[in-house]
């Protein structure tokens, strides 16, 4: 019975993660090409294709690939994870200079320290063992099936640091531009930017590492999982209603 429910857990959970790799890339592809010139586009496209990349790598190691494939696109992912957190600071700065408070050079400066930093992690995943390590499972429920988890190398408490530091930053800066919005209903959708925005990171983190190797392949871990993926679903579209109407030529009402 309770391989069962594990199978169809992994089964929702494949088809959640196919789901939001085609709302991310969707959305990215919306934004894109409708202002392209627009910064609030821009910067959310990049929170959209981090989203975009981890998921597209989770939805690969559901198909089964040999186990060098597997490891190989387990650090691929970390080019989502890594860089999520400073496209969510990017994006906060791109919508607090909207409200007229525009980077005098120090909110500029620390974006690209951090973009440096997530170069930095990207590397240490890809080609180390430093951040992350891909141990191989056998568990319980899926015993025929090739898988890997990952394990937190030493520097894992740094990349730890600085995703909490980013993302709190990011919503304070969307905090000080929710502020500075002159009507009731600019303040309402920066106020659902400020919580649907910390969604895709919480989804993307590797909360695996944390809570021990394979525990995502638990029942409990598979439940967890899912109901991460749902809440991304309904974040990513309560996301794109506020986005659209930065850089729009067209009326709100229309």
């Amino acid at each position: 019975m309770e391989a069962s429910i594990a199978y169809a857990l992994e089964l929702i959970n494949q088809t959640l993660a196919a789901a939001i790799v085609v709302i991310a890339a969707s959305l990215l592809l919306y934004n894109l090409t409708r202002n392209l010139d627009n910064r609030v586009a821009r910067t959310s496209g990049v929170v959209l294709g981090c989203l975009t990349i981890a998921y597209i790598c989770d939805t690969f190691t559901s198909l089964g690939p040999t186990p060098g494939t597997y490891q190989a696109v387990l650090r691929l992912q970390w080019i989502g994870i890594a860089f999520l957190p400073v496209a969510l600071y990017h994006l906060s700065d791109a919508l607090l200079a909207t409200t007229g408070l525009p980077s005098r050079g120090r909110r500029r400066r620390v974006i690209r320290i951090l973009y440096a930093i997530s170069i930095v992690f990207l590397i240490a995943a890809a080609f180390t063992n430093t951040l992350i390590q891909p141990v191989r499972l056998h568990p319980d429920f899926f015993p025929e099936r090739v898988m890997f988890g990952l394990q937190a190398g030493a520097v894992f408490p740094i990349y730890v640091i600085y995703f909490i530091g980013a993302t709190f930053a990011a919503f304070i800066n969307v905090q000080r531009a929710r502020q500075r919005c002159l009507t009731r209903s600019t303040r309402r959708r920066m106020g659902y930017l400020q919580i649907a925005m910390l969604t895709p990171a919480f989804g993307i983190f590797p909360f695996s590492v944390l809570l021990g190797i394979g525990s995502e392949f638990s029942l409990v871990g598979l439940f967890l999982v899912n109901l991460t993926n749902v809440i991304v679903i309904f974040m990513l579209l309560f996301l794109a209603y506020p986005l659209s109407f930065f850089g729009s030529r067209i009326p709100a009402r229309v």
